[in-house]
């Protein structure tokens, strides 16, 4: 999920699908991990590219599977960390090359995600 308050809404407007909002700043939990993803698909009814950033797995699958209705192709999915999760300091930024879910826990999922450069994140953190 993503906060913002109305005053830092830079507009609005009706979209084919639902009304769009243009955010002039979002705020992110500083402890979740986001998925920015690059792909091509239809925009407002047109073909173009598009970039959006999003909070779970499950909707990171619905885009890269083309269930989405604007979603033709994924081109890139980045992961966006905590320092929980990369013990590093600050938020970091990765290219995901793959998402596992850790065996034995397939009823309640914990996800492993590995970067093109090889590192492994994973979903819980102890």
């Amino acid at each position: 999920m993503f906060v913002t308050n109305g005053d830092a809404l830079k507009g609005r407007f009706n979209a084919a699908d639902s009304v769009r909002l243009i955010w002039k700043s979002v705020e992110l939990n500083p402890v979740s991990y986001y998925f920015l993803v690059e792909g091509c698909g239809l925009v407002d009814g047109q073909f173009g590219p598009w970039v959006r950033l999003v909070s779970d797995v499950k909707e990171l699958d619905l885009l890269c599977t083309g269930e989405g209705l604007e979603a033709l192709n994924v081109n890139q999915v980045q992961l966006l960390a905590p320092s929980s999760m990369t013990k590093r300091a600050g938020l970091s930024m990765e290219l995901l090359s793959e998402i596992r879910i850790k065996p034995g826990t397939e009823s309640s999922p914990v996800y492993e995600f590995i970067t093109k450069a090889g590192q492994h994140f994973e979903s819980a953190t102890n």
